[in-house]
């Protein structure tokens, strides 16, 4: 009986250490995922001559957010919201924007790639 007992214990123990890595493997997808977007959008935002001032994971709308939404053989699905804020024009005629893209990545032990997503164009 020791010996079953053993196994079980061994058996539980190797549950867990799945079901962690799991965990750490949809959290590290998820911040990919997110930092991908991050650049996507700071690349479009940088890029906008029109454009006194910008940022992102700031304003007034929707909160920074990741989810994994489907785990299939060819990656992990993740659906991320990052907002972003922008001011175009100068002085008396300046007008501030608060908004935020949303976008599915397919992460890969490789790659995050933006397979849908908002087209940020703010010109």
């Amino acid at each position: 009986m020791p010996s079953t007992r053993r196994t079980l214990l061994y058996g539980l123990a190797l549950v867990g250490l799945v079901l962690a890595a799991g965990v750490v493997s949809a959290t590290v997808a998820e911040r990919r995922a997110l930092a991908a977007e991050t650049a996507y959008v700071e690349g479009h935002l940088e890029s906008a001559d029109c454009l006194s001032d910008w940022g992102t994971n700031e304003g007034a709308g929707p909160s920074r957010d990741a989810r994994i939404t489907r785990v299939s053989s060819d990656g992990v699905y993740v659906r991320v919201t990052l907002p972003y804020a922008y001011t175009v024009g100068t002085g008396d005629d300046r007008v501030f924007a608060d908004t935020a893209s949303e976008a599915v990545y397919r992460v890969t032990p490789t790659d995050a790639h933006r397979v849908s997503g908002d087209d940020v164009t703010v010109c």
